[in-house]
């Protein structure tokens, strides 16, 4: 159930591997001691067939794909000539919503949400230097997985679950200070009992890939 997942990251770490080749062929000195990120994307959100009995909907009524963004800073206390160590924090935010299927022209009851809120410390190896890096990054950190019906999520707390994710990505510099970045990022979700008044939510699996800008 994992192969298509799997051989996305396989390809993707591919692609950093020869960025990373690259990027030791022309180093001109040790990466920047900071850098911040804000990236879009949008990504599957799945059907969670236990959600969906929670909810009182069919699976296909769940918004199947979400819109959101993450930001981050990421600070490197280790910085050698081809090689550096970071430590950084992630915050990422994501929404989807449907509609269940139409009677009559007319959408049948309120729409469906999916929302997720999450925040992430995060450990990182980079290769390459200040004219651009890839990295591999592992972290955790609190997540919020919601589902609910209408257009206002209900006033209680939402459910958080620690969350780890893996992944990895690039940097390239078109100035000085302003680079292109590239991220793919596996969430391992936690399966969810129910919380009133939101839903359980089975053990998933998000893939990321989200693209955006870099400062140093």
């Amino acid at each position: 159930m994992y192969a298509a997942p799997v051989r996305t990251l396989v390809l993707a770490l591919a692609l950093l591997g020869m960025a990373v080749t690259t990027a030791l062929a022309q180093s001109v000195g040790p990466i920047p001691p900071f850098a911040a990120d804000i990236r879009g994307f949008s990504t599957g959100l799945g059907q969670d067939p236990l959600t969906a009995s929670g909810l009182g909907v069919d699976p296909t009524d769940l918004p199947s794909r979400g819109i959101g963004g993450t930001a981050g800073l990421h600070v490197y206390p280790l910085r050698l000539r081809r090689l550096s160590i970071g430590i950084g924090g992630e915050g990422i935010v994501a929404r989807g919503r449907a509609h269940r299927e139409p009677e009559d022209g007319q959408p049948a009851g309120p729409a469906v949400q999916q929302r997720l809120r999450g925040l992430s410390g995060n450990l990182s190896l980079n290769f390459g230097d200040r004219n651009g890096w890839s990295y591999l990054t592992a972290g955790m950190g609190p997540m919020a997985f919601t589902s609910y019906l209408g257009e206002t999520a209900p006033s209680g707390p939402s459910p958080r679950k620690m969350t780890i994710n893996m992944g990895g990505g690039a940097r390239w510099f078109f100035t000085p200070h302003v680079a292109l970045a590239f991220d793919v990022r596996f969430y391992l979700t936690r399966p969810e009992e129910i919380v009133e008044p939101y839903p359980g939510r089975q053990r998933t699996r998000l893939l990321v890939l989200s693209g955006g800008l870099s400062f140093k």
